[in-house]
């Protein structure tokens, strides 16, 4: 590798965890609802997508997120998981209970050849799964943290650094992963890992589930957005594709805000 390439990897890899960083502490700040909801945008594959586009053709791009799509099924799961352990047992095995199964369903995806209309199916099937099992755990997503949350001095670089590892680690390998591993690999759930690591010791497990399911509710937006990047970018081309990705993932987010308005207004 070029000293060249090196350091544009590296300034990428900044600049993506600086992303991720901002929005995660925005995130914390604010209650469950937010949190979820911020945290569930694509703050971490966005940045990782921007650097493989400058690397790769649009056709690479297209293929990485179908990958990427049919692997969102996994990031459901992980969610489901961390919401229904964090309430019940010690917060590291909750996260780590999370990361098994996103492998495991990561594994068995991997087993099957997607295009758009079953990675679609898999991710409503899974989707509408994991909301039923949260609704009959009694998972609430209601709850609050009591006062502001106090933040480590360690945090935040740390958080950055497990971004800019991720970030940076994608983009290098992704010639010799070809594109449907780099897709599945660039939806590795870090901010959701890092959040969690960070956050959910000290807000305990009731909020830190409630967290997680605002953003199960809320990643279909992304998963919708990996979709409309998967169709457009080979007649678009990489960057307007990216671009035009971005607006399912907000109008999503604007349904949920509008849903949660009503809902209040009548309460």
């Amino acid at each position: 590798m070029t000293s060249s390439f090196l350091f544009g990897l590296l300034v990428r890899a900044i600049v993506s965890a600086s992303v991720v960083v901002t929005a995660t502490v925005v995130a914390e700040a604010s209650g469950p609802f937010w949190s979820g909801l911020i945290v569930s945008l694509p703050i971490g594959a966005g940045p990782a997508y921007a650097m493989l586009a400058l690397q790769h053709p649009a056709d690479f791009i297209a293929a990485s997120a179908l990958g990427s799509f049919s692997a969102n099924a996994a990031c459901f799961v992980f969610l489901t998981v961390v919401a229904l352990l964090a309430p019940r047992i010690h917060w590291g095995r909750a996260l780590g209970g999370g990361l098994l199964a996103w492998v495991v369903s990561v594994v068995l995806i991997r087993q099957f050849d997607w295009d758009a209309m079953t990675a679609t199916l898999l991710n409503a099937g899974v989707l509408l799964g994991c909301l039923a099992v949260t609704r009959s755990a009694g998972v609430e997503p209601g709850a609050s943290a009591s006062g502001p949350i106090p933040r480590r001095w360690f945090e935040l670089p740390a958080r950055a650094a497990l971004v800019g590892l991720m970030v940076g680690s994608v983009v290098t390998l992704s010639r010799a992963l070809g594109p449907s591993l780099t897709g599945m690999a660039a939806v590795f759930p870090i901010a959701f890992t890092s959040f969690t690591f960070l956050i959910l010791p000290r807000v305990g497990g009731v909020v830190g589930a409630a967290i997680m399911l605002s953003a199960l509710r809320a990643m279909p937006g992304f998963g919708l957005s990996l979709l409309t990047l998967y169709l457009t970018a080979v007649p678009l081309g990489a960057g307007l594709a990216l671009v035009v990705a971005l607006l399912p993932s907000l109008a999503w987010s604007a349904l949920l805000l509008l849903e949660r308005g009503l809902r209040l207004r009548t309460a």
